[in-house]
C-alpha cells in the first residue's frame, strides 16, 4: 500500500502539533527514566516503574506535581487503612470482608463526591487497600 503526499498528511502523526510531539519525548524520556532507575535498583519487577511514570504522566508540569500528590496521598491512605483494618479484623474473616467493602464503599463514594485529584487520590486508596 503506497500512500500519497495528500493522503500521508492525513494521519494523525502529521497532525500533531509541536506541543503534542514535546509531551510525547517528554512522555518516554521519563518512562526509560523511570526503568533505567528500576533496573539500577535491582526491583523485582520493574517494569512497574515505567507504568507508574505513564500513570502520573500530564501535559502540563504542574498538572504532574498535582496529581503525583495525589497517587502519593492515596497509597499513604490506602496501606494506612489496609493496616488498620488487617489488624483488627484478620481473625475475622467475615469482620474483615465487611470492613473492607465499608471502606472501599467509602472511597467509591468519596471519589464521585470530589473532583480531580482528590477523587484521584481516594480511588487509589479504594485499591491500594
Amino acid at each position: 500500500m503506497k500512500l500519497s503526499l495528500p493522503a500521508l498528511r492525513n494521519t494523525p502523526w502529521f497532525k500533531a502539533t509541536s506541543g503534542q510531539w514535546r509531551y510525547a519525548l517528554r512522555n518516554t524520556i521519563a518512562m526509560c527514566l523511570a526503568l533505567t532507575f528500576a533496573y539500577y535498583l535491582n526491583l523485582d519487577e520493574p517494569y512497574w516503574a515505567m507504568t507508574s511514570a505513564a500513570v502520573v504522566s500530564f501535559p502540563t508540569v504542574g498538572g504532574v506535581i498535582s496529581k503525583s500528590l495525589g497517587r502519593i496521598a492515596g497509597s499513604l491512605l490506602g496501606a494506612t487503612a489496609a493496616l488498620i483494618i488487617a489488624g483488627h479484623t484478620l481473625n475475622e474473616p467475615w469482620l474483615f470482608l465487611f470492613s473492607m467493602a465499608a471502606w472501599i464503599g467509602f472511597c467509591t463514594w468519596a471519589c464521585a463526591h470530589f473532583t480531580n485529584n482528590v477523587a484521584y487520590a481516594f480511588q487509589l486508596s479504594g485499591y491500594t487497600a
